[in-house]
């Protein structure tokens, strides 16, 4: 069964993500169009479809405006980390295999503290890694070409990264792996990088999960208030979802193809 095929199947998984995922960026795109409604008095936006385009216009008039965005963005990112260390337990069972609803959310709690400090572990060992890796790209930055190598340099550091992390999860959650401690992060990062049949199509959908949401920042931007705008966004979302799941089924099969069990 390949990777895609395990989403493909769990058609309530998608829809369950998407609508996390809806829900939370409703709860932090008040906070945007809060600040920046503040910032328009006494006018106002004519509908949210012109809210990313506003905002960033309004960033070189309100000094204080990116800040908030900033904050946004941070507090973005700890709530995707808080949700997929929920998430991680009974995504990865739903994806080996069909599992009742009330098991998987059993298996959320009782595997919570292993896969919260495994993802602690490496998101660690990440923040050591971009810094060793800040310091030798550091330098090429203002050198053109050279500048772009060390984007792309951090770009796949991000993505073996990822691909770690959702090995040492699979590990933890499906083979009793030890989770609270450090030594299974970094045999997920061995592995990882021994196995580029499993590394590849990781970064690949790593990159494409990216892409897909720049995808949707540019076109939020650019398309503002055009017709059809709102649904091409979430369209973009939605791809994002399923390229993010099949990077974890792919941990999933690998995890099989190392236990010969499927």
């Amino acid at each position: 069964m390949t990777a895609l095929r395990r989403v493909l199947r769990a058609p309530g998984l998608i829809v369950l993500v998407v609508a996390i995922q809806l829900v939370v960026a409703l709860i932090l795109g008040s906070g945007v169009r809060a600040a920046v409604g503040a910032s328009l008095v006494p006018y106002s936006l004519a509908t949210d479809g012109h809210l990313l385009g506003a905002t960033f216009e309004l960033f070189g008039d309100h000094p204080g405006l990116p800040v908030g965005f900033r904050q946004v963005a941070v507090g973005s990112s700890a709530i995707a980390l808080v949700l997929w260390i929920l998430l991680a337990a009974p995504v990865i069972h739903r994806l080996r295999s069909k599992t009742p609803a009330a098991r998987l959310a059993a298996l959320a709690f009782s595997q919570l503290p292993a896969i919260g400090v495994t993802t602690l572990w490496h998101l660690a060992l990440r923040i050591v890694l971009l810094a060793a890796l800040g310091l030798l790209t550091a330098p090429l930055l203002d050198h053109g070409a050279w500048g772009l190598l060390g984007v792309a340099a951090t770009a796949v550091a991000l993505a073996i990264s990822t691909c770690a992390l959702d090995l040492a999860r699979c590990h933890v959650v499906l083979h009793g792996a030890r989770g609270f401690h450090y030594s299974t992060a970094l045999r997920a990062y061995r592995e990882a990088v021994r196995r580029p049949a499993v590394l590849v199509p990781s970064m690949l959908l790593s990159f494409g999960q990216w892409t897909c949401v720049a995808g949707a920042v540019a076109v939020a931007m650019v398309m503002a208030g055009a017709g059809g705008t709102i649904w091409l966004v979430r369209g973009l979302a939605v791809l994002g979802v399923v390229l993010g799941l099949t990077r974890v089924a792919v941990a999933v099969e690998a995890g099989f193809d190392r236990t010969g069990r499927g």
